[in-house]
């Protein structure tokens, strides 16, 4: 997420440069990859402060930006890797190893059919259990979401002690409360549930919420405009007529427990323990799923909603 001078939370307006270049029908690189984020499961377009993000499988796959007034991607070159044997010979010579080849031979291009499916298989390998999750929960609610992997700076929201960033997971519009809903997603063996870091992490979310209210609709509103004149929602699309008024301030914490019996185990451990546990009153709902679970506010078996 960028902040603009006035350190306000902002997102690109269709009348950006960039936006303006995409939708003109100029490049038929990007109309494909609009239509592998309505095909592919794995692939999702996210729209940033000055630039676009797409995520394969939740790894950030590229960063499309405009230089100068070229449009240009980045791309990290281990997603590129074209490993053809897992071995390489060296050779013993001196005090060294000599490796007579290339470490590695690059992918020649990114969206050929088998380039892009080394691709595929290279990001699987590096993202981490918890973004396979959030990978199937955005296939699962791709009707509503707004935006993932938001990064705000604490030096404008709240003092942290890691690395000086805050990163929440997930924006929602919320089809039975007609508002925006952040969603915070856990592992529920995740050591942090069962200590005060847990209530500190929700805390930042009530606090980024009301201080950025009034940007955060706007910034919002214009991501469902951007996404709409870019092809990435579709004209029958839930979020098509959508315009946001109002932003629930409590997020929803969503556990991955993975089966009944953890989710049964664990709970108690979560919510019932004497020291730190839980505050549900900084919550609009808690969520615990298997392998995915509808977003929308709605209490059912393993989801409680405190509004």
């Amino acid at each position: 997420m960028a902040y603009n001078k006035e350190n306000v939370f902002g997102r690109l307006s269709v009348n950006h440069p960039l936006v303006e270049e995409l939708a003109s029908g100029k490049h038929p690189w990007w109309n494909r990859l609009v239509n592998l984020s309505h095909d592919d499961r794995d692939i999702n377009i996210q729209v940033r402060g000055s630039y676009l993000n797409v995520y394969c499988k939740m790894g950030n796959l590229l960063k499309i930006y405009l230089q100068g007034n070229k449009v240009a991607c980045k791309v990290h070159y281990k997603y590129l890797v074209d490993a053809q044997t897992p071995y390489i010979d060296v050779y013993p010579s001196g005090y060294d190893l000599e490796v007579n080849q290339k470490s590695c031979n690059l992918l020649s291009s990114i969206l050929d059919r088998k380039c892009f499916k080394i691709v595929k298989q290279n990001i699987a390998t590096y993202v981490g259990e918890e973004k396979r999750i959030q990978s199937r929960l955005i296939e699962k609610n791709k009707d509503t979401i707004l935006d993932v992997e938001i990064a705000f700076s604490d030096s404008e929201v709240l003092v942290d002690s890691g690395d000086g960033n805050t990163r929440i997971d997930i924006a929602n519009f919320d089809k039975n409360r007609n508002c925006l809903v952040f969603i915070e997603l856990k592992q529920i063996f995740d050591a942090r549930l069962y200590s005060k870091e847990i209530n500190e992490q929700i805390q930042k979310y009530n606090v980024f919420a009301n201080k950025h209210e009034n940007h955060l609709i706007m910034a919002y509103n214009d991501v469902i405009q951007v996404k709409k004149k870019l092809g990435i929602i579709k004209p029958a699309a839930y979020l098509w007529d959508i315009v946001i008024s109002k932003i629930e301030h409590r997020p929803i914490l969503a556990i991955a427990g993975y089966k009944q019996s953890i989710i049964e185990g664990m709970r108690p451990k979560i919510l019932e323990r004497e020291k730190d546990k839980l505050d549900t009153t900084k919550l609009a709902a808690l969520y615990f799923f298997g392998n995915y679970v509808d977003l929308n506010l709605k209490s059912a078996i393993n989801k409680k909603v405190f509004l």
